[in-house]
């Protein structure tokens, strides 16, 4: 298992913050109590640049991100609300460890997301934005099993969920309590990070099918049970955000960079280039992009595939953090969802 885990980490880029694996984990609660005093980001700066018409503070919704303070055995996470120009922080969710692979509902009221605390298992996790209440969603239940990864489809009554209850990672189609109902992938690969497209029928994930340890992403169809290659340009191409229209998608490339692909076209555009492996997601009426860059978060519109001159810097609203508490910290994954 350590020799799969390792693979996993490779292709897996979202999973940077994974720790050893040793002991089942403990039951998840939203009111973990961190060690040490609890830090919380503050901005110093909300940035336009070519932007000169665009306030942050003017848009509705919230952001939903993971903040990371602390190294080794001291890391501490939380998932932090914002309002949409980064005022207004509160905790919704904290553990001793580390958090990965956010994602919302399609109504943004409930989150799910990856949790090891400690050195644990990884457990996937459902969180009510509304209650606080947390739902540990275990598929094999008694047994160790890694769990990557899940997705709650547009109807909300369903869910993906990427683990290693087979021995390498594969796909499952659950209830919404993470009963199986399906194994979707069966094959020696490593098949992570499931993403719903909105009418439900499909989905996309990374594999590394074709060539050990180089990603790509396919789309999975449920009538025919049957998955396709995406065929985008890149050597690897991995972990995929779709657009709520589902036309557009953003992913990881060659391993950093964040690209923007249209998929009916195929035409693809690098839209940032920050080196923390992670896509861009989008807003949810698909007009903005949203990504970090270690203690910012960038906002920018959705770009044409046009190639800016040398001479164009990209339009984009940069939100530049700092520590409560002074400590480093890292910003991931942030997610824009409606109040």
């Amino acid at each position: 298992m350590a020799i799969v885990m390792a693979i996993v980490m490779a292709i897996s880029l979202a999973m940077t913050g994974c720790q050893t694996m040793r002991s089942p984990s403990t039951t998840l609660s939203s009111n973990n109590t961190l060690q040490g005093s609890t830090s919380l980001p503050k901005v110093i700066e909300a940035v336009p640049t070519n932007l000169p018409h665009m306030d942050a503070r003017q848009l509705s919704g919230k952001l939903i991100f993971i903040y990371l303070t602390g190294f080794g055995e001291n890391r501490q996470a939380q998932l932090i609300e914002t309002q949409i120009d980064g005022s207004d922080p509160k905790t919704l969710y904290k553990v001793n460890g580390t958090i990965m692979s956010l994602s919302a509902s399609r109504l943004g009221d409930r989150l799910i997301f990856t949790v090891q605390a400690g050195n644990s298992y990884p457990q996937v996790v459902i969180l009510d934005r509304a209650t606080l209440q947390v739902t540990e969603i275990s598929a094999v239940s008694g047994r160790r099993t890694h769990n990557f990864s899940g997705a709650i489809s547009p109807d909300g009554r369903q869910l993906l969920l990427a683990n290693s209850q087979m021995g390498n990672p594969e796909i499952f189609l659950t209830d919404s309590s993470g009963n199986v109902k399906q194994q979707l992938t069966h094959q020696p690969a490593i098949d992570l990070a499931p993403v719903w497209l909105p009418d439900g029928q499909s989905f996309i994930f990374t594999s590394d099918k074709a060539k050990f340890l180089q990603p790509q992403l396919y789309q999975y169809y449920f009538a025919k049970q049957q998955f396709l290659p995406l065929n985008l340009p890149g050597k690897t191409n991995a972990i995929a955000r779709i657009s709520p229209t589902g036309r557009l998608i953003t992913y990881v490339s060659d391993n950093s960079q964040g690209r923007l692909a249209d998929m009916a076209t195929k035409k693809s555009i690098a839209i940032n280039n920050e080196g923390l492996a992670e896509p861009a997601n989008f807003s949810p009426d698909g007009n903005y992009l949203l990504y970090s860059a270690k203690n910012r978060i960038k906002i920018i519109p959705v770009p044409t595939f046009e190639t800016l001159t040398p001479q164009q810097s990209p339009a984009s609203w940069t939100i530049e953090f700092a520590d409560s508490n002074h400590q480093p910290f890292t910003i991931r994954e942030p997610i824009w969802v409606t109040p």
